[in-house]
């Protein structure tokens, strides 16, 4: 072998191992042939627009409305989605060219003579995206900005839910508050009663101690009623971006929570829910951040001109230049093999989270359908009992009135009902916040068109691409 090939074949060689890249991963699917395993609620193919629109009465959800205006959560989301338009727009600059002027004078003085000098130039550079490095950047800032307008609708969301969620604890808890007043009324005038009845050798001391601890424990929670009723008007406070304080933000009746869902299948939760719409764009992003580093192995190509007016003591001269640069890095260690190992391995990591992400959201779907059909089942039997409460109180005032007994089990059916009331309440509340979950959780009908609180959306990228 003549000695002269051997830079060439040096060359070769380490051309060789710079062009050497990893492979795309091959990137998980999801199974559109899912469904939920939970009784599904009767569909509402009617129903569009912003759920909370839907799910509660006008007031409330003005009352949403006005926490999304003011949210200081949404205002952060806000500049986020700006800085990424921001970055979009520096990856859209770099595909174009940049110019710049450049002028001086000057005057030498050597004693003899004195030489006055001046010169405008203007340098013109324009980058030749012939690998597609550029583009790909672009491309990955054009999801990154889809991520975040969909991470703002996702922030926006939440924070209805949390908010109409605070607003259903406020009521419960208030109307707790009422009755266990009630129950106390009912209490004191139960424990009078038997006093007497001790007095009259009628009852027991036990029954009067077993008595005074009943209404102990409804006084203990009383306490606990006002902190619930506290807590909750000072979160829905604070989701409106005010400082805490005892003036309530909402008032009238524990809000009721319509069925009108936009139901979907599993497979299609990825269009109608902002943060799987988000992490798609990121799986979209990185998968163009890999293209852009598998590209940078190939050469860059730089147009340049220049343009050069020079007057020297009266003596004009222009001088024009044009250039056509290249560059090849040959070896640099294995660096630009790194990272593109490194934007593979967040690429993969990404597509894994992201079917992560829809898994969570269909088994949370499913749970809170078939909590919603449990709770459904659970208040119509409590609607049930207090009906049977309700007679049962009637009968004991009949038997009261026509002197057939006194007017202790009068006072017991009531505390009864009372308590049926209670739990009645809960199941109501807790059957209004699963609702609210539902809702929140099935995101968006798909008929909903995008606008300028929703964000803009582009085209979601798909995640069914063959390594």
């Amino acid at each position: 072998m003549s000695l002269s090939r051997l830079p060439l074949i040096a060359v070769a060689v380490l051309f060789a191992g710079c062009t050497s890249m990893p492979d795309r991963p091959v990137l998980p699917k999801i199974n559109s042939d899912t469904e939920f395993a939970a009784p599904i609620a009767v569909p509402t193919s009617e129903a569009s627009g912003e759920w909370w629109n839907r799910a509660v009465d006008r007031k409330t959800s003005e009352l949403i409305l006005n926490a999304l205006i003011t949210s200081p959560s949404l205002r952060e989301a806000e500049q986020q989605v700006a800085a990424a338009e921001a970055r979009l727009a520096q990856a859209q600059a770099d595909l174009g060219g940049s110019a710049t002027l450049d002028a001086n004078a000057a005057v030498q003085d050597n004693r003899a003579d004195t030489t006055e000098s001046a010169q405008l130039g203007v340098d013109v550079n324009l980058p030749i995206d012939v690998s597609g490095a550029l583009a790909q950047r672009r491309k990955a800032a054009e999801a990154r900005l889809e991520a975040a307008r969909a991470d703002f609708r996702a922030r926006r969301t939440e924070v209805a839910r949390d908010f109409l969620l605070a607003v259903i604890d406020y009521h419960e808890a208030r109307e707790r508050a009422r009755l266990l007043d009630q129950q106390l009324e009912v209490a004191d005038t139960l424990l009078r009663l038997i006093e007497l009845r001790f007095t009259q050798g009628l009852a027991s001391s036990v029954d009067v101690l077993q008595q005074r601890d009943q209404r102990a424990a409804l006084r203990q929670q009383l306490p606990i009623a006002a902190r619930d009723q506290w807590l909750a008007n000072n979160e829905l406070r604070r989701l409106a971006g005010q400082a805490p304080g005892a003036e309530a933000i909402t008032s009238g009746p524990l809000p009721e929570v319509s069925d009108a869902y936009a139901l979907v299948r599993p497979a299609l939760l990825v269009e109608t829910r902002a943060d799987l719409r988000a992490s798609a764009a990121r799986v979209a992003a990185a998968d163009a951040a890999f293209a852009a580093a598998l590209a940078d192995r190939l050469p860059t190509l730089t147009l340049s001109g220049g343009a050069l007016r020079r007057v020297v003591s009266g003596d004009y001269t222009t001088l024009l230049s044009a250039a056509l640069g290249a560059a090849f890095t040959l070896f640099d260690s294995g660096n630009t093999r790194a990272i593109a190992a490194e934007r593979r391995a967040e690429l993969a990591a990404l597509g894994e989270r992201y079917l992560i992400d829809w898994l969570d959201a269909v088994f949370e779907v499913d749970d809170l359908l078939f909590e919603r059909s449990s709770l459904s089942e659970r208040l119509d039997l409590s609607s049930q009992r207090l009906v049977s409460a309700q007679q049962l109180l009637d009968a004991a005032q009949r038997r009261y009135e026509r002197g057939v007994s006194d007017y202790l089990p009068v006072l017991e059916a009531l505390r009864g009902l009372q308590q049926q009331q209670r739990d009645h309440l809960s199941l109501r509340a807790e059957l209004g916040r699963t609702r609210v979950r539902l809702h929140d959780a099935l995101g968006e009908p798909l008929s909903t068109p995008p606008n300028q609180t929703t964000m803009r959306r582009s085209n979601r990228p798909t995640l069914e691409r063959k390594g």
